[in-house]
């Protein structure tokens, strides 16, 4: 009986296991009609880090964005749109994240590191820092990380601050993607130090960081790894985490896709939403 009960129950363990990595069935999507597949502009870190990641040249590129913001505009203006954006932007009308092999877009896995589409934050900066710029870059590892903590995902839990109040103006430039998180950040700034200036420019992360180098500004917003190049002129600090929402339309009954159908997609491989395996 003993045998008969220890044999039943790794037959039920068997099948429970191949439940769970059954892969999902995709929904009926013979109505979608052809997919509008959208990258974001050469330069961004966006790109640069979605390509990476999915191993796609993204050759089946209909539309180009040049923000995350339009990236949003343009998926929720077209039925059988997909793109990519930051986690950050990702919450717009009438646009959805789906999650990636199974697993959801949310800080909890972007910070356990178990969603796929996981990048760093990073500022840049070339050479030894002011000392209004040492004081920010502070006050955005202590303090700024509650800040983080709201936007995208902490990279160290919050602390006290204390600014030595030094003046003085910072230039930053860069990512897109970062934007709203440094504008944040520098605004709850002033309230420690009101005596610091800072102008902060949208651009993309490759002009951010080409600007850094040149010594056009002071930090380069970057959402993506620093090239071999770029690590060898620049220091960087991770300052936050995040995650590269793909994003659909609300309509679309999609709510999952593995990376391979992503890769499908984006390789030109797929036309129609139907065409996915």
């Amino acid at each position: 009986m003993r045998n008969g009960l220890i044999i039943s129950a790794v037959l039920c363990a068997a099948l429970a296991l191949s439940a769970c990595s059954a892969k999902k069935a995709m929904p009926n999507l013979s109505g979608m009609g052809e997919i509008t597949v959208i990258s974001r502009e050469e330069g961004s870190g966006t790109r640069d880090e979605f390509e990476n990641i999915i191993g796609t040249d993204a050759d089946g590129t209909d539309k180009i964005a040049l923000s995350a913001a339009e990236v949003s505009e343009m998926v929720s203006s077209v039925e059988g749109a997909i793109g990519y954006t930051a986690y950050t932007a990702a919450a717009s009308e009438n646009v959805k994240a789906v999650s990636v092999n199974g697993i959801a877009l949310n800080e909890e896995n972007i910070s356990n590191g178990k969603y796929p589409l996981c990048r760093s934050y990073y500022l840049a900066y070339n050479g030894e820092l002011s000392a209004a710029q040492t004081d920010f870059l502070a006050y955005i590892m202590s303090a700024g990380q509650a800040i983080a903590d709201d936007e995208c995902v902490a990279v160290k839990k919050s602390t006290g601050f204390l600014s030595d109040k030094s003046s003085g103006n910072i230039k930053i430039c860069g990512s897109t993607s970062m934007l709203t998180l440094i504008e944040k950040m520098a605004e709850d700034y002033k309230r420690f130090n009101p005596n610091v200036v800072i102008e902060i420019t949208a651009t993309d992360s490759s002009d951010g960081l080409n600007s850094a180098i040149r010594g056009e500004c002071d930090f380069a917003m970057s959402s993506r790894e620093l090239a071999d190049y770029e690590n060898e002129l620049l220091e960087k600090k991770a300052v936050a985490r995040d995650g590269i929402a793909v994003i659909v339309n609300a309509e679309n009954p999609v709510d999952d896709l593995t990376e391979k159908q992503i890769k499908q997609i984006y390789d030109n491989n797929a036309e129609k939403w139907s065409d996915l395996k």
